[in-house]
């Protein structure tokens, strides 16, 4: 496979990029999360916290090949051990960086870390119910509708819907359609 980036552990060196973007207000209207002001200090608390080791988190960067540049983040939180599932996140935080294919690539990445490596049986995820380009990428992977919840997320001044996604190990599409040959 002949992915164009590829992930690594946050690093210290991320904290401005990443102190950038979580108070990027644009970023926020297609992420289910709410967008407010962050301190320099409170982004460091949280990187610093996402650089340790949790036992029911996994915070990676996705960066480019070759230029080694940081573009976004990807995440599994609330990993369970015991029924052996997690929760996706993912955000490409540079504006000029997104609809080139890194989302997909982080996702595959990913999914197959999650799947292969770490033995976990399904990864699930919310997405705002108007993000569509959001959606189809992660139908291309496998992941389906698993419930709506109307009117969940209060944002841009209007209520809108979430969708709740998830795949499962054994419905993992890694190469159909989405992107690889």
């Amino acid at each position: 496979m002949n992915d164009p980036i590829y992930l690594r552990a946050l690093e210290t060196s991320d904290l401005e990029r990443c102190h950038k973007w979580h108070n990027d207000r644009t970023l926020y209207e297609t992420l289910v999360g709410y967008f407010h002001f962050i301190s320099q200090g409170t982004e460091q608390a949280w990187l610093d916290g996402r650089r340790a080791f949790l036992a029911n988190e996994i915070n990676l960067a996705i960066c480019i090949k070759g230029s080694d540049e940081h573009v976004g983040n990807i995440y599994l939180r609330e990993i369970d051990w015991i029924s052996r599932c997690a929760r996706l996140g993912i955000f490409i935080g540079d504006s000029k960086e997104r609809s080139k294919g890194y989302g997909q690539s982080a996702i595959r990445q990913l999914l197959s870390y999650a799947f292969t490596d770490l033995g976990l049986k399904r990864i699930y995820l919310d997405v705002l119910a108007d993000n569509r380009a959001a959606i189809h990428v992660y139908e291309k992977f496998g992941f389906r509708v698993e419930g709506r919840l109307k009117n969940h997320v209060f944002k841009q001044g209007g209520w809108k819907d979430l969708i709740v996604m998830g795949l499962c190990a054994e419905d993992y599409l890694p190469n159909k359609d989405n992107g690889q040959s």
